[in-house]
């Protein structure tokens, strides 16, 4: 138990499953290929989840001491055996899917590192390196599909939503972030940095009836997706009033995704 709380199990699982979806998009029908893209995903976010914790196990002694690492349920060197064996996994499985996929593996294990190790408390290229692993689940599982397009869609739209997410929630957390010497855009520019969120929230609004318009979905994706992003530019328009927004950003974000997935087995409807 202890164990899978150390490497968030709950957010592994979703993360896989995002691989699938991003392969279900992509036209891809393997239910063998499906799998190793769940478990490369599965193994390659909880090594980042363990390494994480690794760097962060003096913070956490004092703000979380209930984790794994910090309250002694795992020990240093188990977490570290650990995190090798599942990198070390992950890598090994995308080798049986494609030559991209494991290429997208190997660079999201080094990113995973950096970010853990040097970028989780200087926020202005930590952002960036959380939204490319978030939309990359749908990179990878689209890179053993056969038709690329709308899932590298879905990554930009969910590259440049979860920018703009991850801004406005340190602006929600700045006061946090300060006594921790953290660093970030709201810390570094306050308020300007809500107008750089919402112009990155509006790029993705902006790209996101491109399936519509280029014949890969039908009327019900531009419906949903126009009804979602409505909601969006609302939280946008809150997070502008100072109103704590992230997590219902995050609520939409799903919701875009799940549309994403019926279009792509009912494209016509």
């Amino acid at each position: 138990m202890h164990y899978l709380e150390l490497i968030r199990f709950k957010n592994c699982v979703l993360a896989g499953i995002s691989g699938i979806v991003g392969y279900i998009i992509s036209k891809g029908s393997s239910p063998t290929i499906a799998l190793l893209i769940f478990l490369v995903i599965f193994f390659i976010c909880g090594f980042g989840n363990i390494i994480n914790d690794i760097y962060d196990i003096e913070i956490d002694k004092i703000n979380k001491p209930h984790r794994p690492l910090p309250s002694g349920k795992v020990s240093l060197k188990e977490a570290k055996i650990l995190a090798i064996s599942f990198l070390a996994v992950g890598l090994l499985l995308s080798i049986f899917i494609n030559f991209l996929a494991f290429l997208i593996a190997f660079i999201n294990s080094l990113l995973l590192f950096l970010y853990a190790r040097f970028f989780k408390r200087f926020k202005p290229i930590g952002n960036v390196i959380v939204s490319y692993l978030t939309g990359s689940t749908f990179l990878f599982g689209a890179v053993a599909g056969k038709n690329f397009y709308p899932s590298f869609i879905l990554f930009l739209c969910s590259f440049l939503a979860t920018w703009g997410r991850e801004i406005i929630k340190d602006y929600e957390d700045i006061e946090g972030d300060k006594k921790e010497n953290v660093v970030s855009l709201p810390i570094l520019i306050n308020k300007k940095a809500l107008y750089i969120a919402t112009f990155l929230i509006l790029l993705a609004i902006i790209l996101s009836p491109l399936p519509y318009i280029l014949k890969i979905f039908g009327k019900f994706y531009l419906l949903g997706v126009l009804a979602c992003d409505l909601l969006l530019l609302y939280l946008c328009y809150k997070a502008l009033k100072n109103r704590e927004v992230s997590s219902d950003i995050k609520k939409v974000m799903l919701v875009i995704v799940l549309i994403f997935l019926i279009s792509s087995v009912i494209p016509s409807f």
